[in-house]
């Protein structure tokens, strides 16, 4: 397995792309958007697990600043956990091809992408029935901040943190 720095104008992007919507079943053209836009955020930082020429699974998180869509939104969900809000980073997407699941390529990504950031906390959502990610994060440090968030869809999901 080969990480490499996560490029929107790299070979793999559109690799990437794929694997995302595979995984969560989503139009392409939309989440195409998305990367592209999270891309210019202040600090952004991904990376791409590649084996045999494919792309295995990506990370990729940046700076938390006011006026970002999902900052404001944990913001208003952590009223009573501002410190949490205050010089973190968003880690805001991970995702393994299920091929290669079971072989490290999840925890490697995390430990790249943390290794040298330069906020004080990392904060994530996860859903709340997706026991395999809270599991995961669990085991790598992070904790439960809070339950009961629905950041504008019908499923439960957990904000999860932890200390850098």
């Amino acid at each position: 397995m080969i990480i490499v720095p996560y490029r929107v104008e790299g070979k793999y992007f559109k690799k990437m792309i794929k694997l995302y919507c595979r995984l969560f079943k989503v139009d392409p053209l939309g989440m195409e958007d998305q990367f592209k836009r999270h891309s210019t955020y202040p600090l952004f930082e991904g990376y791409l697990a590649i084996m045999d020429e494919r792309v295995a699974g990506y990370i990729y998180g940046y700076s938390s600043r006011k006026g970002q869509y999902y900052h404001d939104l944990l913001a208003r969900h952590l009223h009573s956990e501002r410190e949490w809000m205050k010089n973190c980073m968003e880690l805001v997407e991970l995702g393994v091809d299920p091929a290669y699941r079971g072989r490290g390529v999840a925890k490697h990504l995390v430990e790249r992408l943390l290794q040298n950031r330069k906020e004080e906390r990392v904060l994530l959502t996860t859903r709340k029935d997706n026991h395999r990610a809270i599991a995961f994060y669990l085991s790598g440090g992070f904790k439960i901040i809070r339950e009961g968030f629905f950041p504008n869809v019908p499923h439960e999901y957990i904000i999860m943190g932890k200390m850098l």
